[in-house]
């Protein structure tokens, strides 16, 4: 019988079989067979050799019938980084079947997916990247990330660069921004007016601050220059206390802002050593001030094309390009 050709000859089993006569209760019959004579699991390499006239796709979907009927387990190699395991499933509970992760109680296969969103961080996993290295069926791996979903130990959140799409994390994980969009975005969708207010209100801050300094030191130059600047901590500061946001906004935040400033030419940036511990640069800050143009600049050096930070990435096709760019054709109606 092929099931004793198996004990015999572990890496001979399924050469005597015809795809044509292709039984998968025989082929599952095997495959356990096998895996009772390897306790430890076989691998992907194991099961390819043992059952040559086999196609993957068989192989595949026998061992999710399996799965999927408990008679074995889905395990990570200990040896072997990023290597699964196929074992036999202890019925007497032994060798711990059912193991608890976060206070609830998961099977293997559970664990294994558990444990590859647990690496994604904060960052995540798609769920097409767990099939992939689980070589779960979709119809499995949906229970599975229900039930872990369920018990609370990973949740599903949405990506801005992919609504349709859900990446997986640990249910106590907060998504990266690169995830969520972070301040900008809020039920995915980017607040372009809440960006806009912010861009004004910090220009008026800077504005009024060289104003100030001129007031101040009319007749020096270099100082009415040099207090005229402000630093982003002073900035957030203040725009935290206007409550134009409804969330705490943070250095970096504001940062943000102040640079699509500088790229229209109504501020200048300079970094200088802190000589405060508030600094989120180290031993360095970032200062801002507004600039007044005392002549107005000729068209061909205010081309926006100059100083723009994705410059390489503008084509004639694509997400970035001349046709929608607001800069190109605020600078062509002059």
């Amino acid at each position: 019988m092929a099931s004793s050709h198996a004990k015999s000859e572990p890496m001979d089993t399924a050469t005597s079989a015809d795809t044509s006569d292709f039984d998968p209760v025989n082929l599952e019959s095997e495959i356990v067979q096998l895996c009772l004579q390897f306790p430890n699991g076989v691998t992907d390499k194991i099961l390819e050799n043992s059952f040559r006239s086999a196609t993957i796709q068989q192989r595949v979907s026998a061992l999710n019938r399996l799965l999927s009927l408990n008679k074995i387990d889905l395990l990570k190699s200990a040896t072997e980084p990023g290597t699964f395991l196929y074992r036999i499933r202890d019925t007497t509970g032994t060798s711990g079947s059912s193991i608890s992760v976060g206070g609830g109680a998961t099977d293997q296969m559970e664990r294994v997916v558990y444990q590859l969103v647990k690496e994604s961080g904060t960052l995540g996993i798609w769920m097409r990247d767990i099939r992939i290295k689980t070589k779960l069926s979709q119809t499995i791996l949906n229970k599975t990330l229900k039930s872990l979903e369920s018990k609370k130990l990973i949740k599903a959140v949405k990506s801005v660069h992919a609504s349709k799409k859900k990446v997986y994390m640990l249910y106590e994980m907060t998504p990266d921004p690169s995830i969520t969009g972070g301040t900008w975005y809020s039920d995915h969708e980017f607040e372009a007016e809440f960006v806009r207010v912010l861009n004004e209100q910090c220009a008026r801050l800077l504005d009024e601050r060289l104003e100030e300094s001129m007031k101040k030191f009319p007749n020096d130059p270099f100082i009415r220059r040099n207090s005229s600047f402000v630093s982003s901590n002073e900035l957030v500061t203040l725009i935290n206390e206007m409550g134009i946001a409804t969330v705490s906004l943070t250095v970096q935040d504001i940062e943000s802002i102040l640079n699509t400033l500088i790229y229209d030419g109504k501020i200048e940036k300079t970094t200088v050593a802190s000589t405060t511990t508030v600094a989120e640069n180290g031993a360095k800050q970032n200062l801002y001030r507004s600039v007044a143009s005392i002549l107005e600049s000729s068209p061909v050096v205010r081309n926006p094309c100059g100083i723009c930070p994705v410059f390489k990435d503008c084509h004639d096709d694509g997400l970035i390009t001349p046709k929608t760019c607001i800069y190109l054709n605020k600078w062509l109606d002059f």
